[in-house]
């Protein structure tokens, strides 16, 4: 799940659901920097949740294998030591999500997406008796967004069509003893094409419910990482990511860790030849594990900066600011 980037997809139709205004298409007059499209922007903190993976020129298999943790070990910590491993159970957890956006330096026609408050169960089934390996049941049972200043007349009724269809979608996702998850999948046939995208934000809740974690054995201090880098064939990008996770506390029930995110890419803007579009990522996030079901807590803030170049124009920029505070209980 954490392995693959993707286009920002609800940054166009939950803002376009609650806006009735769209930005104007100037057809004559001088030439001018073209702004950075919104379906440019994408989250390397957010995979795609789509029934069919997005292409890429060597796909790994969405399912895991439990044959030993995919994360590398840097440092193994302090004495004493012992191995990290996830023992899932049964118990049905409630998390409730609260996800808050900024967009520094937006063009016209670009609004910061508006606060999500969501709230989902997430249950483990484990595979075998040991609860080594699981796959963990999702439902949406609550899906909420603030309607954003300067909203239309029409935004009420556009955020009930949303938060209704949005509310009662089902997914899973599977999961090894180590942590390594397979790719969410949700139940969106049900959903109308304009609103099937918003998944995505869930998803986006979904990225640190479960930590990988390292083969050794490990004490408090310890740092191990996991990194990637892929072209996105479809979207004409190249997304590399590194996460650095350090142990800070553990106990025999669950451990407090530490998650560092860094990205960057490039690809092209289709709409101008020769235009590029490039970003550089960053988050921070302390999480809460413990080792038979998914996270307790989950909080901090990611950034991302994307910048668009094209022979001519001035470069054009923006950041995007994305808080997270996520429990379960």
């Amino acid at each position: 799940m954490r392995s693959r980037a993707v286009f920002l997809a609800l940054l166009v139709p939950v803002v376009a659901a609650c806006h009735d205004e769209k930005p104007k298409v100037e057809t004559s007059g001088p030439a001018s920097a073209e702004p950075i499209p919104s379906d440019l922007v994408y989250n390397s903190f957010v995979e795609s949740t789509k029934p069919t993976p997005t292409p890429t020129e060597s796909s790994a298999s969405a399912a895991p294998t439990d044959t030993g943790s995919t994360a590398k070990l840097d440092d193994a910590g302090a004495d004493p030591k012992s191995p990290l491993r996830y023992a899932f159970g049964t118990k049905t957890r409630t998390v409730d999500a609260q996800l808050e956006n900024t967009i520094v330096g937006a063009p016209p026609g670009m609004p910061s997406p508006p606060p999500v408050h969501l709230v989902f169960t997430a249950t483990p089934k484990p595979k075998s008796m040991m609860g080594k390996d699981a796959t963990v049941d999702i439902k949406v049972t609550k899906f909420d967004i603030t309607i954003p200043d300067g909203a239309g007349p029409s935004a009420a009724g556009q955020k009930a069509q949303l938060e209704k269809a949005l509310t009662g979608l089902t997914g899973h996702f599977d999961v090894t003893q180590f942590g390594d998850i397979g790719q969410v999948t949700f139940d969106t046939d049900s959903l109308p094409r304009e609103l099937a995208a918003a998944s995505d934000k869930v998803a986006e809740a979904l990225q640190l419910l479960v930590v990988p974690l390292p083969n050794e054995a490990v004490g408090v201090g310890a740092k191990w990482e996991k990194s990637d880098s892929k072209r996105l064939a479809d979207q004409g990008a190249t997304v590399s990511m590194k996460t650095v996770y350090t142990l800070v506390s553990r106990d025999a029930h669950s451990a407090t860790i530490k998650v560092e995110v860094t990205g960057s890419g490039s690809g092209t803007d289709p709409r101008s030849k020769g235009a590029t579009v490039a970003q550089n990522s960053s988050g921070t996030f302390t999480v809460v594990i413990p080792f038979d079901s998914v996270a307790q807590s989950i909080t901090g803030q990611a950034s991302q900066s994307i910048t668009r170049k094209a022979a001519g124009e001035p470069d054009q920029g923006i950041t995007i600011k994305e808080t997270q505070k996520i429990t379960s209980k």
